[in-house]
Protein backbone atom coordinates (compact mmCIF):
# COMPACT_ATOMS: atom_id res chain seq x y z
CA UNK A 1 0.00 0.00 0.00
CA UNK A 2 0.81 3.33 -1.05
CA UNK A 3 2.40 4.83 2.11
CA UNK A 4 0.53 8.69 1.37
CA UNK A 5 -2.44 6.94 -1.00
CA UNK A 6 -5.16 9.76 -0.74
CA UNK A 7 -8.98 8.59 -0.97
CA UNK A 8 -9.60 12.58 -2.04
CA UNK A 9 -7.77 14.05 -5.26
CA UNK A 10 -6.53 17.30 -4.53
CA UNK A 11 -5.25 18.32 -8.28
CA UNK A 12 -8.20 20.51 -9.62
CA UNK A 13 -9.20 22.23 -6.29
CA UNK A 14 -6.05 23.93 -5.53
CA UNK A 15 -7.87 27.62 -6.20
CA UNK A 16 -10.76 26.10 -4.25
CA UNK A 17 -8.27 25.18 -1.00
CA UNK A 18 -6.85 28.57 -1.53
CA UNK A 19 -10.05 30.04 -1.02
CA UNK A 20 -10.57 28.10 2.17
CA UNK A 21 -7.50 29.27 3.67
CA UNK A 22 -8.40 33.21 2.92
CA UNK A 23 -11.52 32.78 4.74
CA UNK A 24 -11.00 30.90 7.33
CA UNK A 25 -9.39 31.06 11.00
CA UNK A 26 -8.45 27.41 10.87
CA UNK A 27 -4.93 27.91 9.86
CA UNK A 28 -4.01 30.22 13.18
CA UNK A 29 -6.05 28.21 15.53
CA UNK A 30 -4.05 25.25 14.79
CA UNK A 31 -0.65 27.37 14.92
CA UNK A 32 -1.83 28.61 18.16
CA UNK A 33 -2.53 25.63 19.65
CA UNK A 34 1.07 24.30 18.63
CA UNK A 35 3.38 26.53 19.55
CA UNK A 36 3.24 25.72 22.94
CA UNK A 37 4.28 22.31 22.09
CA UNK A 38 7.34 23.43 19.77
CA UNK A 39 8.66 25.51 22.80
CA UNK A 40 11.02 23.01 24.52
CA UNK A 41 12.18 21.64 21.37
CA UNK A 42 13.37 24.58 20.07
CA UNK A 43 14.96 25.84 23.20
CA UNK A 44 16.24 22.05 23.89
CA UNK A 45 19.73 22.97 21.41
CA UNK A 46 19.15 19.87 19.88
CA UNK A 47 18.92 18.90 16.23
CA UNK A 48 15.51 18.53 15.69
CA UNK A 49 14.59 16.17 13.00
CA UNK A 50 10.68 17.08 11.61
CA UNK A 51 8.33 15.35 9.42
CA UNK A 52 5.44 17.13 7.75
CA UNK A 53 2.58 14.32 6.92
CA UNK A 54 0.76 15.77 4.20
CA UNK A 55 2.22 18.87 3.73
CA UNK A 56 0.21 20.46 1.15
CA UNK A 57 2.11 23.66 -0.54
CA UNK A 58 3.89 24.13 2.30
CA UNK A 59 2.36 27.04 3.57
CA UNK A 60 0.96 26.08 7.00
CA UNK A 61 4.51 24.49 7.97
CA UNK A 62 6.18 27.74 6.69
CA UNK A 63 3.66 30.16 8.89
CA UNK A 64 4.59 27.66 12.07
CA UNK A 65 8.29 27.38 11.71
CA UNK A 66 8.54 31.16 10.93
CA UNK A 67 6.84 31.34 14.68
CA UNK A 68 8.35 28.64 16.48
CA UNK A 69 12.22 29.91 16.09
CA UNK A 70 14.44 26.81 15.44
CA UNK A 71 17.92 27.18 14.23
CA UNK A 72 18.37 26.43 10.58
CA UNK A 73 21.16 24.60 11.66
CA UNK A 74 19.59 22.65 14.44
CA UNK A 75 16.20 21.27 11.98
CA UNK A 76 16.05 18.73 9.19
CA UNK A 77 12.84 18.67 7.18
CA UNK A 78 11.11 15.46 5.61
CA UNK A 79 8.08 16.34 3.45
CA UNK A 80 5.22 14.01 2.56
CA UNK A 81 2.35 14.38 0.31
CA UNK A 82 1.01 12.49 -2.87
CA UNK A 83 0.15 16.13 -4.54
CA UNK A 84 3.50 16.35 -6.28
CA UNK A 85 3.05 19.98 -7.44
CA UNK A 86 2.24 20.83 -3.87
CA UNK A 87 5.28 19.07 -2.95
CA UNK A 88 7.40 20.92 -4.84
CA UNK A 89 5.91 23.81 -3.69
CA UNK A 90 6.43 23.06 -0.33
CA UNK A 91 10.01 21.91 -0.64
CA UNK A 92 10.86 25.23 -1.94
CA UNK A 93 9.05 27.54 0.37
CA UNK A 94 10.47 25.44 3.40
CA UNK A 95 14.11 25.39 2.68
CA UNK A 96 14.82 28.42 4.04
CA UNK A 97 14.54 27.24 7.26
CA UNK A 98 16.67 24.05 7.10
CA UNK A 99 20.60 24.55 6.92
CA UNK A 100 20.41 20.94 5.02
CA UNK A 101 18.09 19.86 1.81
CA UNK A 102 15.07 19.03 2.47
CA UNK A 103 13.92 15.62 1.96
CA UNK A 104 10.35 15.25 -0.22
CA UNK A 105 8.78 12.01 -1.06
CA UNK A 106 5.26 11.66 -2.22
CA UNK A 107 5.47 8.55 0.19
CA UNK A 108 6.55 7.58 3.58
CA UNK A 109 9.92 5.60 2.88
CA UNK A 110 9.76 2.45 4.72
CA UNK A 111 13.68 2.60 5.75
CA UNK A 112 13.00 5.55 8.28
CA UNK A 113 12.33 3.99 11.46
CA UNK A 114 13.19 5.74 14.35
CA UNK A 115 13.90 8.52 11.91
CA UNK A 116 12.13 11.72 13.52
CA UNK A 117 11.56 14.07 16.70
CA UNK A 118 8.23 15.82 15.72
CA UNK A 119 5.61 14.53 13.61
CA UNK A 120 2.90 16.86 12.18
CA UNK A 121 0.02 15.65 10.21
CA UNK A 122 -2.50 19.06 9.85
CA UNK A 123 -5.96 17.82 8.48
CA UNK A 124 -4.99 15.09 6.32
CA UNK A 125 -5.44 11.90 7.92
CA UNK A 126 -9.35 11.84 6.80
CA UNK A 127 -8.25 11.22 3.71
CA UNK A 128 -5.50 7.95 4.36
CA UNK A 129 -6.88 4.90 2.37
CA UNK A 130 -6.42 2.61 5.80
CA UNK A 131 -5.91 4.26 8.54
CA UNK A 132 -4.89 1.75 11.10
CA UNK A 133 -1.67 0.98 9.30
CA UNK A 134 -0.99 4.95 8.38
CA UNK A 135 -0.95 5.68 11.55
CA UNK A 136 0.86 2.75 12.40
CA UNK A 137 3.58 3.59 9.91
CA UNK A 138 3.88 7.16 10.73
CA UNK A 139 4.76 6.30 14.51
CA UNK A 140 7.15 3.60 13.41
CA UNK A 141 9.28 6.56 12.47
CA UNK A 142 8.71 8.37 15.30
CA UNK A 143 11.88 8.22 17.88
CA UNK A 144 11.49 7.54 21.61
CA UNK A 145 10.50 10.71 23.31
CA UNK A 146 8.98 11.73 20.62
CA UNK A 147 6.46 14.06 19.49
CA UNK A 148 3.04 13.59 17.36
CA UNK A 149 0.81 16.59 16.74
CA UNK A 150 -2.02 15.80 14.79
CA UNK A 151 -5.58 17.88 13.66
CA UNK A 152 -8.46 16.32 12.54
CA UNK A 153 -12.34 17.34 12.53
CA UNK A 154 -14.73 15.21 13.89
CA UNK A 155 -18.52 14.74 14.11
CA UNK A 156 -18.75 18.15 15.91
CA UNK A 157 -17.28 20.12 12.78
CA UNK A 158 -19.65 21.60 10.74
CA UNK A 159 -17.65 21.29 7.86
CA UNK A 160 -17.45 17.32 8.16
CA UNK A 161 -21.28 17.52 8.81
CA UNK A 162 -21.55 19.31 5.39
CA UNK A 163 -19.72 16.82 3.46
CA UNK A 164 -21.69 13.75 4.88
CA UNK A 165 -25.08 15.64 4.10
CA UNK A 166 -23.27 15.67 0.81
CA UNK A 167 -22.63 11.82 0.42
CA UNK A 168 -25.90 11.18 2.01
CA UNK A 169 -27.65 12.61 -0.66
CA UNK A 170 -25.91 9.86 -3.42
CA UNK A 171 -27.11 7.22 -0.88
CA UNK A 172 -23.43 6.78 0.51
CA UNK A 173 -21.48 6.61 3.75
CA UNK A 174 -18.55 9.54 3.70
CA UNK A 175 -15.67 8.00 2.75
CA UNK A 176 -13.75 9.87 4.82
CA UNK A 177 -12.15 9.19 8.64
CA UNK A 178 -13.07 11.37 11.74
CA UNK A 179 -11.43 12.32 15.04
CA UNK A 180 -13.58 9.39 16.16
CA UNK A 181 -12.22 7.19 14.18
CA UNK A 182 -8.76 7.87 15.07
CA UNK A 183 -9.67 8.35 18.75
CA UNK A 184 -10.99 4.19 18.48
CA UNK A 185 -7.54 3.29 16.09
CA UNK A 186 -5.10 5.04 18.97
CA UNK A 187 -7.04 2.94 22.04
CA UNK A 188 -7.03 -0.24 19.88
CA UNK A 189 -3.06 0.14 19.81
CA UNK A 190 -3.26 1.51 23.45
CA UNK A 191 -1.80 4.46 22.92
CA UNK A 192 -1.99 7.00 25.32
CA UNK A 193 -3.21 10.87 24.26
CA UNK A 194 -4.03 14.45 24.87
CA UNK A 195 -7.08 15.59 23.19
CA UNK A 196 -8.39 19.81 23.17
CA UNK A 197 -10.76 20.89 20.70
CA UNK A 198 -9.89 24.10 18.86
CA UNK A 199 -12.12 26.92 17.66
CA UNK A 200 -12.46 27.92 14.48
CA UNK A 201 -14.41 30.62 12.18
CA UNK A 202 -15.02 30.16 8.21
CA UNK A 203 -17.12 33.26 7.11
CA UNK A 204 -17.16 34.33 3.45
CA UNK A 205 -19.52 36.53 0.67
CA UNK A 206 -22.59 34.60 0.32
CA UNK A 207 -22.30 34.17 -3.49
CA UNK A 208 -23.04 31.46 -5.34
CA UNK A 209 -19.73 31.46 -7.17
CA UNK A 210 -18.33 31.21 -3.63
CA UNK A 211 -20.47 28.43 -2.46
CA UNK A 212 -19.43 26.32 -5.05
CA UNK A 213 -15.86 26.78 -4.69
CA UNK A 214 -16.36 25.82 -0.94
CA UNK A 215 -18.12 22.46 -2.23
CA UNK A 216 -15.19 21.91 -4.53
CA UNK A 217 -13.20 22.10 -1.70
CA UNK A 218 -15.12 19.58 0.74
CA UNK A 219 -15.88 16.84 -2.05
CA UNK A 220 -13.02 17.32 -4.87
CA UNK A 221 -13.87 15.23 -7.77
CA UNK A 222 -17.32 14.06 -6.03
CA UNK A 223 -18.49 17.69 -6.55
CA UNK A 224 -19.57 17.19 -9.91
CA UNK A 225 -22.29 14.24 -8.95
CA UNK A 226 -24.45 16.60 -6.78
CA UNK A 227 -26.87 19.12 -8.78
CA UNK A 228 -26.52 22.83 -8.88
CA UNK A 229 -29.43 22.98 -6.17
CA UNK A 230 -28.14 20.80 -4.02
CA UNK A 231 -24.75 22.58 -3.82
CA UNK A 232 -26.64 25.56 -2.86
CA UNK A 233 -28.75 24.54 -0.44
CA UNK A 234 -26.00 22.96 1.68
CA UNK A 235 -25.02 26.31 3.18
CA UNK A 236 -28.42 27.88 3.80
CA UNK A 237 -28.22 27.37 7.35
CA UNK A 238 -25.55 29.45 7.92
CA UNK A 239 -26.25 32.71 5.48
CA UNK A 240 -26.02 35.70 7.74
CA UNK A 241 -26.66 39.53 6.25
CA UNK A 242 -25.04 38.45 2.81
CA UNK A 243 -22.69 36.30 4.73
CA UNK A 244 -21.67 32.50 4.99
CA UNK A 245 -20.97 32.62 8.54
CA UNK A 246 -19.82 28.86 10.39
CA UNK A 247 -18.13 28.99 13.63
CA UNK A 248 -17.25 25.40 14.23
CA UNK A 249 -14.12 23.04 15.88
CA UNK A 250 -11.61 20.52 15.27
CA UNK A 251 -9.66 18.28 17.53
CA UNK A 252 -6.02 17.79 18.70
CA UNK A 253 -4.07 15.07 19.34
CA UNK A 254 -1.13 15.08 21.04
CA UNK A 255 1.26 11.82 21.04
CA UNK A 256 3.98 11.44 23.19
CA UNK A 257 6.21 8.39 22.80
Amino acid sequence: MDHMSSSKNFDSIHDAYSFFMEHSTEAEQDLKSHLPYLSPLVQSGKTIRLLDFGCGDGLFSSRLLSRAGFDPNRLTLSLVEPDVGYLHQAATRLQTFSSTPVSAWTSLPSEQSHSFDLIVANHVLYYVNDLDQTLGQILNTLTVGGLFLISMGGSKNVLCHLINLAFASFDEPMPYYLAEDLEIVLGGRGLEFQRHEVDFELIFPDLEENRHKMCRFLLGEHFFRMNRGEVLKLFDPYALAGRIVIRTCDYHFIIQK
